[in-house]
């Protein structure tokens, strides 16, 4: 009687952090599945951070005009509110704000993937998903690296096309915002930046996320993602409120 062949169970050599984020943007499932039972993500993470740091600086750079044309309208705004505010004072703060800037983008943007992690628990367990907390944070540390996609984009736009018609962050980037009327208001701005290349990507990777780690249907999955953005937009559209 011919004996089956034997297949070997042997693992094969685990692929490194780099295969990982690099796989990440055209291969997601295999990268999740790989790391559903040992969801390590303290170095993609400092990856995240070290790439969002040089994105928030590139695009500091090239925005310096929006960054101005958003202050001044916040100065006569705060001004209206209260007379008693000087210019002296407008332009302490003016100093103070474009020096803390880059570290308050980038200390947000790190603090934003973690909050996303705790998110993508919770929400997925509304759907049924049997990912705890720290997978959750590791499917929202990939699912955040085509959001350098946006940063890189910022820039080069800027560079390329100009920044001389727009005086909101939220219609800098890569997204609808950019395409609205120049008078649009700050909220719509908001949500139409929340349409972008980076964000839209991101969202689906969750979903891919949630599916292989959190071992639900492509379905609730892909709601469970469509909450999170509808919650991250929420957000998006309060800041460029205040912005504005």
């Amino acid at each position: 009687m011919a004996t089956p062949d034997i297949v070997s169970t042997a693992p094969a050599n685990e692929p490194s952090l780099m295969e990982d984020i690099i796989e990440i943007f055209y291969a997601p499932s295999r990268v999740f599945a790989r790391r559903r039972d040992n969801p390590r993500f303290w170095g993609a993470f400092l990856v995240l951070s070290i790439l969002f740091a040089l994105g928030v600086w590139v695009m500091m750079k090239n925005l310096s005009s929006v960054m101005d044309a958003q202050f001044a309208r916040q100065s006569a705004e705060m001004m209206r509110k209260n007379p008693q505010i000087t210019q002296e004072q407008l332009d302490k703060g003016r100093r103070f704000g474009q020096a803390i800037a880059p570290f308050a983008g980038i200390i947000g943007a790190v603090i934003s993937t973690l909050i996303l992690g705790v998110a993508v628990w919770i929400v997925g367990k509304l759907f049924d998903s049997k990912a705890d907390v720290k997978q959750g944070v590791m499917i929202a540390t990939f699912a955040s690296f085509p959001k350098i996609i946006d940063l890189l984009l910022v820039a080069i736009l800027a560079m390329t096309v100009g920044t001389g018609n727009i005086t909101n962050m939220a219609a800098a980037g890569p997204s609808l915002a950019r395409l609205a009327p120049a008078d649009s208001a700050p909220l719509l701005l908001g949500v139409l930046s929340r349409f972008s290349i980076g964000v839209i990507w991101a969202t689906i990777l969750i979903a891919i996320g949630l599916h292989v780690v959190g071992r639900i249907a492509k379905g609730r999955a892909y709601a469970a993602a469509i909450v999170l953005w509808i919650l991250g937009t929420a957000f998006a559209a309060m800041g460029a409120l205040r912005g504005g």
